[in-house]
């Protein structure tokens, strides 16, 4: 899958129009015909896009009050016809071919959400038009692109500037519309059936004195704990789920190498990557080992005997692996007590949701990505390769370790984690006093150093290299300091605060 389509020509439908007309832009500026229905083709003109309307190719207005744009053989066929067999079939009936199609469906869920919204207008934000275009596309992905969230304009607008998009690139972008679409349909019949999602209720909270329940969401989008299969041990808790997921969360930054994670109070308290995951599990032990009794122990491979035999000389709450050896269970149901989970997937939730007094909270999921050409190195000594590794590695980590956190890393090996701490300086002292620090480390800090201080406490320690996202009012005092003390710095431009 490597052969790469430019589009010539682009449909565009969409409900959220956030980031569309910068999209569109770039679109028009490489060559590509746009067509666009109604309300999606006013903002484009209005922001002096050349636009056709959607009728241009269905030969046929818009009509029923916009019940129906696209619904059409001419753009039906126009997306699905397979451009090596249908050439000369397109030809004699004049269908228009549509290389890519971008389109997010009507607020439904926004609409049903709201308690004030009547049958009929939960009913009329149902989309017909837009699945209709975005399955075929999906299907189509041999030769049409589909997108369907504005999170990918960037990554799609860079591709079409390199020559097109990959036919690897194609089908990711189809699976993630069919998911797209599955969530939409099945939010519709959950609402439409007044049909509430599972839920379980847990013997407690945090705490013995409050009552909880888990809901296990039936999302195709979302696979967690709650999916997960129990071979043993005692019923799932509150504290389990919270831990077993933040585990899991962290041990998706780790897809290419064997990993394991361990977690103590919804944060990172061990992470190590190796040669096989026995030899990864001991590197996340080595972190920290006091911290890691009691926890939850998450790998991304097959759990083996050899494996077993570490983790079961240490108490552990949760092991989580995709899956596990045969001689490995039996070792572990020695411990009536302790939870093993087999889960093959994890899929973390598009959004977060918290509830406060007087009402909710809610944000997208952090998906940032940090790579080497991100980087900005302000110091007069540059990062060696070795130290870029270890830092993009302890990025990783610091990223899913509670707010104040810093992360001590060397040779691609996590030495210690600090986080938690209401104080940046608290925070850099503990992850220096947890354990013995060699010379020539990484430090990965989730947010910018407010003062020189904590770099002054770093040189004492021999810090050869930081990573920060940087943008203090006093970063020029942070780099002098670290020009003084000969530490490189790389500012990655963002932070990755986890409260």
């Amino acid at each position: 899958m490597t052969n790469k389509v430019l589009p010539k020509t682009a449909l565009i439908s969409v409900s959220n129009k956030s980031g569309v007309v910068t999209f569109a832009k770039l679109l028009q500026k490489s060559g590509v015909k746009i067509f666009a229905t109604g309300g999606t083709a006013s903002t484009l003109k209005d922001a002096g896009i050349k636009v056709s309307k959607v009728s241009s190719i269905s030969r046929f207005p818009e009509i029923f009050g916009g019940r129906v744009k696209t619904l059409s053989p001419y753009i039906s066929g126009g997306i699905l016809g397979q451009r090596d067999k249908d050439k000369a079939e397109a030809k004699k009936n004049n269908v228009t071919w549509i290389d890519l199609v971008v389109c997010n469906l009507y607020p439904f869920s926004d609409v049903a959400k709201n308690t004030n919204s009547t049958m009929d207008e939960k009913i009329e934000n149902i989309d017909i038009g837009g699945p209709t275009m975005i399955r075929a596309a999906a299907k189509n992905f041999k030769w049409v692109s589909v997108v369907v969230s504005p999170k990918d304009y960037r990554s799609v607008s860079a591709a079409i500037s390199n020559g097109g998009l990959t036919e690897k690139r194609r089908f990711s972008l189809a699976k993630k519309a069919f998911g797209h679409c599955a969530e939409y349909d099945q939010t519709i019949f959950e609402t439409l059936s007044e049909k509430t999602p599972e839920h379980d209720s847990l013997r407690y909270g945090e705490n013995p004195h409050q009552q909880a329940f888990v809901v296990k969401g039936d999302m195709p989008s979302s696979l967690g704990i709650p999916q997960a299969k129990q071979h043993q041990g005692k019923a799932l808790s509150y504290n389990n789920f919270l831990d077993g997921d933040a585990a899991l969360q962290c041990l998706s930054e780790f897809k290419k190498s064997p990993a394991c994670v361990i977690v103590k109070h919804n944060s990172p308290c061990g992470v190590g990557v190796g040669k096989n995951v026995s030899e990864a599990f001991s590197g996340a032990l080595n972190v920290d080992s006091l911290s890691a009794f009691g926890g939850v122990v998450a790998m991304n491979r097959r759990c083996t005997v050899d494996l077993a035999k570490k983790i079961d000389k240490i108490f552990f709450e949760i092991i989580v692996a995709p899956s596990f050896d045969t001689g490995s269970l039996k070792i572990f149901s020695k411990k009536k007590n302790l939870r093993v989970l087999s889960l093959k997937k994890y899929l973390s939730p598009e959004f977060s949701i918290k509830t406060i007094g007087g009402g909710s909270l809610g944000q997208e999921r952090d998906d940032s990505n940090l790579l080497k050409k991100h980087l900005v190195i302000p110091t007069k000594k540059k990062l060696t390769p070795n130290q870029l590794s270890t830092g993009l590695f302890a990025w990783k980590v610091v990223k899913h370790t509670k707010s104040n956190a810093i992360v001590v890393a060397k040779n691609n090996k996590i030495i210690s984690i600090s986080g938690g701490q209401t104080s940046r300086v608290d925070a850099t002292k503990i992850a220096f006093e947890k354990t013995k620090i060699p010379k020539g480390c990484v430090v990965a800090s989730d947010a910018f150093f407010p003062f020189k201080d904590s770099i002054e406490k770093m040189a004492q320690y021999k810090i050869a290299a930081i990573i920060q996202p940087g943008g203090s009012i006093r970063d020029s005092e942070i780099v002098e300091s670290c020009n003084k003390n000969k530490i490189a710095m790389a500012f990655t431009g963002f932070r990755v605060f986890k409260h």
